[in-house]
């Protein structure tokens, strides 16, 4: 998704975030990320969309909310259940988000990064979404697409916060 079309679905950002080093970021994953989150992490700071999922961003102050931390130690937790593929594998899961609930958000790396598809697992159970990141991110704040896992109150209807 497009920068513009990121302000379409979620508004203006109320501050640009801090400048983004790609190479370290490409450095921790092993691989690059997918178009539509590089676009969304360079204009804007970490978001929790729908009052509910946590985007994970690689600058973001508050250690929750960081992908270059976060992400290896949700992949060393997702290492541990039986039966997942985990990044590097090929096909495998590599972290995005986080839920205030702990769910996992993840992609399934199979293929070219803008054709990743989204997992979101709270470990006991996983459901899966055969469409992009943004395509989630939209269907979810809409209301066209329901994840399982999620509460029922899910998305709420509060504007995307920020991180100051």
């Amino acid at each position: 998704m497009p920068p513009d079309e990121w302000i379409d679905l979620l508004g203006a950002p109320e501050r640009r975030p801090d400048p983004v080093d790609w190479d370290a970021v490409l450095a921790r994953a092993g691989t690059a990320l997918p178009a539509d989150y590089v676009h969304l992490a360079e204009a804007y700071p970490p978001l929790i969309v729908g009052g509910y999922v946590r985007i994970l961003h690689p600058t973001a102050r508050a250690g929750f909310l960081n992908w270059m931390a976060q992400a290896p130690k949700v992949l060393r937790a997702l290492r541990r259940q039986p039966g997942l593929r985990v990044h590097p594998d090929s096909p495998g899961l590599l972290p995005w988000g986080v839920t205030v609930n702990n769910d996992h958000c993840l992609w399934y790396t199979r293929g070219d990064p803008d054709e990743w598809t989204v997992v979101i697992t709270d470990l006991r159970q996983s459901w899966s979404y055969d469409g992009t990141f943004s395509s989630f991110i939209r269907k979810f704040l809409t209301g066209e697409l329901r994840c399982p896992i999620f509460p029922d109150d899910v998305p709420g209807g509060s504007k995307p916060f920020q991180e100051p």
